[in-house]
């Protein structure tokens, strides 16, 4: 149990100024979720109507506009769910920000992919070649990371439980 978990089940009390704060964090963290949630549901639009545009432009550039905006959409629920984490535990969590950056990073190397089709031949081409290979060198990393953060958590909970 945190310091402050321990503090508040002996029924310690906290001077106003901490009250005030904390109730002022979670009003920040409400209004951050609210503008998170309302963006998600601009998106949504946005994909119906790039899905209903398909029959106007082609269909590969539709999609590619779809994924991009639902891999986006993944992006914003995952920031709602570290909110959620961090006004429910009261901790900041490293696994949701490593799957935020996981996604951003794939979705950057589906749009880089389809830019080097357009750009073969052309002096723009191995730099977005170079970008790939760093993308990827960044997957890689943001992979291991995720795998060791899940790793070393699984071992606190069950370590945790060994204890008690």
């Amino acid at each position: 149990m945190t310091d402050r978990n321990s503090r508040e089940a002996s029924g310690e009390e906290r001077p106003l100024l901490v009250k005030i704060l904390n109730q002022a964090e979670k009003i920040v963290y409400y209004g951050a979720a609210l503008a998170l949630l309302v963006t998600v549901g601009m998106l949504f639009v946005s994909v119906g109507t790039s899905m209903l545009a398909v029959f106007e432009s082609e269909p590969l550039e539709t999609a590619l506009i779809v994924l991009d905006r639902v891999l986006l959409i993944f992006i914003f629920v995952e920031l709602l769910n570290t909110i959620e984490i961090i006004v429910r535990e009261r901790e900041i969590v490293a696994e949701p920000f490593l799957l935020i950056g996981l996604i951003a990073v794939v979705r950057r190397i589906l749009l880089v992919t389809a830019e080097a089709e357009q750009t073969l031949g052309t002096d723009q081409f191995p730099e977005l070649l170079m970008e790939l290979g760093v993308l990827t060198a960044l997957v890689v990393s943001l992979t291991v990371a995720l795998y060791f953060t899940r790793r070393i958590e699984r071992g606190d909970r069950d370590g945790g439980a060994a204890n008690r």
